[in-house]
C-alpha cells in the first residue's frame, strides 16, 4: 500500500493522513484511529469491519538457498519438505499449507521465526531457509528474482487484511474517501 499512497495524496491533497504502526503479538498499540486495518482471521467484535485483500499462500526461497539444498520437487509430500529449514511466523502459519497439499503435519516448532512479514521474506531471500509467502504481497520479491517459488500450488490464506472503524467513522467524508480509494487500488 505505501507506494500507492502518493496517489491518494495527489487525489486528496486537504486529507492529512496519519499512519500507525500497532504490534498486537506485543502489547504495542497506536492511539485512538477512525480506520484501522488490521491482519488476521477477522471476527473482530465491537468494531465495523469487512477484508479487502485476501491472498493465496506457497513455499519460496532464495535462488541460492534453492541450489544449495533442492531441488523441492513441488514442495508438497512430506519427504520433500523435510529437507527444507522452514522459516516460521505467527502470521502465517505452515499448517495452512500442509493441509492443502493433504498433509496432516503440525506447525513446526524450530527455526527462526519472524513477527513481520517483510523480515520474513527478507530473511528467505537471504537463504534462512523456505518461507510461507503472500502471492501478492511478495510478488516484489518473486519479480525481482529474490525469492522463487517451490511450487506451483497456491493455497487460500485463513489470515486477511480487514478494514475496521467504529460506527459513524465512515460518514465522515475523508474517511469514506479513503476507504473507497484503498478498496480500489487493491483490488
Amino acid at each position: 500500500m505505501m507506494p500507492k499512497l502518493e496517489l491518494f495524496r495527489n487525489k486528496y491533497p486537504d486529507i492529512d493522513l496519519i499512519l500507525q504502526v500497532s504490534i498486537p503479538f506485543l502489547d504495542v498499540t497506536a492511539e485512538p484511529s477512525d480506520l484501522e486495518v488490521r491482519y488476521g482471521a477477522g471476527g473482530y467484535a465491537g468494531i465495523n469491519h469487512r477484508v479487502i485483500l485476501s491472498e493465496e499462500v506457497t513455499p519460496a526461497c532464495s535462488p541460492s538457498y534453492l541450489n544449495e539444498f533442492g531441488p523441492f520437487e513441488g514442495f508438497e509430500t512430506e519427504g520433500v519438505i523435510d529437507q527444507a529449514r522452514l522459516i516460521r511466523s505467527p502470521l502465517e502459519p505452515w499448517t495452512t499449507w500442509f493441509s492443502g497439499c493433504g498433509l496432516t503435519r503440525t506447525e513446526p516448532n524450530v527455526g527462526a521465526q519472524f513477527n513481520d512479514l517483510g523480515l520474513l521474506y527478507d530473511a528467505a531471500a537471504c537463504g534462512f531457509g523456505v518461507a510461507l509467502v503472500r502471492t501478492r504481497m511478495a510478488q516484489t520479491w518473486l519479480e525481482g528474482g529474490r525469492l522463487v517459488r517451490l511450487s506451483e500450488r497456491s493455497v487460500p490464506s485463513p489470515m486477511a487484511h480487514y478494514l475496521c472503524w467504529q460506527p459513524g467513522a465512515l460518514e465522515r467524508w475523508e474517511c469514506a474517501a479513503f476507504t473507497e480509494w484503498l478498496s480500489d487500488s487493491l483490488s
